[in-house]
């Protein structure tokens, strides 16, 4: 009997600590409007605006994948998840990534991403696939040949990753 009354009372503190610890966290979430590297602005489903700082150290996953806050876009639909100061410590964002070219110098290169600084832009992260092709001119050249330094141009498929990666002259 003594053991049952604990158990009960175990369960009893779990369940008042469970929302407490969910009510610690905020989160604001609506379609994102502006983003800099100062703050995000959403537009909740009542029309109203929120702003929220953004940290130097603050994450970004875009369709579940990280990248940078450059890559989220106004339109796309945000979670932003506050920290204590009421600043944004990460911002999820689902959307359609655009289409299109890149172009800069490599800061990183893995093996599943690229992360460039465009003339005059934000740091940029672009998802590398199996069907991503790395070339220097037109030869075809293995993914290790990626490094550090080098300016590319990355050409986009649909779903925002690289299709084909070609470096530049000066890489």
């Amino acid at each position: 009997m003594r053991i049952h009354g604990l158990i009960l009372i175990f369960v009893v503190v779990l369940l008042a600590a469970a929302p407490a610890s969910a009510a610690d966290r905020l989160v604001e979430r609506g379609i994102v409007q502006s983003l800099d590297e100062a703050a995000i602005v959403l537009r909740a489903l009542d029309g109203s605006e929120v702003t929220v700082a953004l940290r130097p150290d603050t994450r970004a996953r875009l369709n579940g994948v990280e990248t940078t806050l450059s890559a989220i876009r106004p339109g796309h639909v945000a979670v932003v998840v506050l920290g204590d100061t009421g600043e944004a410590r990460v911002v999820r964002a689902f959307g359609r990534v655009a289409r299109g070219v890149d172009r800069g110098v490599i800061v990183t290169a893995t093996r599943l991403a690229l992360v460039l600084r465009p003339p005059g832009g934000a740091r940029v992260a672009i998802e590398l696939t199996r069907r991503t092709t790395v070339r220097r001119g037109a030869l075809a050249v293995a993914r290790r040949a990626l490094r550090a330094g080098q300016q590319v141009e990355v050409i986009r498929a649909g779903d925002g990753t690289a299709r084909i990666v070609t470096i530049g002259s000066s890489g």
